[in-house]
């Protein structure tokens, strides 16, 4: 009897214990309005406040018009951020992220209006053609990963002669 009592014991104690070292940390999403007025700045952080950098997540987004854009596989860059372009229209833009989890972080999602004060159009042109360019690093580098140059600089209300 005592034999099958500490067998027992010991597999309680082993099994409690592999349940502390394979538990998933917990992690939450964070949304902000970027200084612009007219991007947001997706981040994931861990528990602990930590970013959660290159991890796969999915992004909605729901202009004031009622259309929506979904981006099912993007990626947070090493600072476990991502910043997305909302638009020039003036209104309100719903956002909802989620994170499905991996081996190490537990599911996270998050839906977070975003206020644009609009001046306008709503479009990456209307960004080149009010001569924002250079405002935000932030924002260029979103738009070189995103938008072909030759849609931009050779469209003729912009061509700029170089006619790459």
């Amino acid at each position: 009897m005592k034999k099958i009592f500490l067998l027992f014991l010991c597999l309680l104690i082993f099994i409690v214990g592999m349940s502390f070292v394979s538990a998933k940390e917990d992690t939450h999403f964070e949304i902000e309005k970027h200084p612009s007025g007219y991007s947001a700045i997706i981040s994931l952080k861990d528990s602990s406040n930590n970013p959660v950098p290159n991890v796969k997540f999915s992004i909605k987004i729901t202009k004031p018009n009622g259309s929506v854009r979904n981006m099912p596989s993007k990626s947070l860059n090493k600072n476990g951020q991502n910043t997305f372009y909302l638009g020039t229209n003036g209104g309100d833009y719903k956002i909802h992220v989620e994170f499905k989890g991996n081996n190490k972080y537990n599911p996270a999602s998050l839906t977070k209006a975003i206020s644009v004060n609009g001046k306008g159009g709503n479009s990456m042109y209307d960004y080149y053609d009010h001569h924002n360019y250079g405002d935000s690093v932030v924002m260029d580098d979103y738009m070189y990963d995103n938008y072909w140059y030759e849609e931009i600089y050779d469209d003729p209300k912009t061509f700029d002669g170089e006619g790459y």
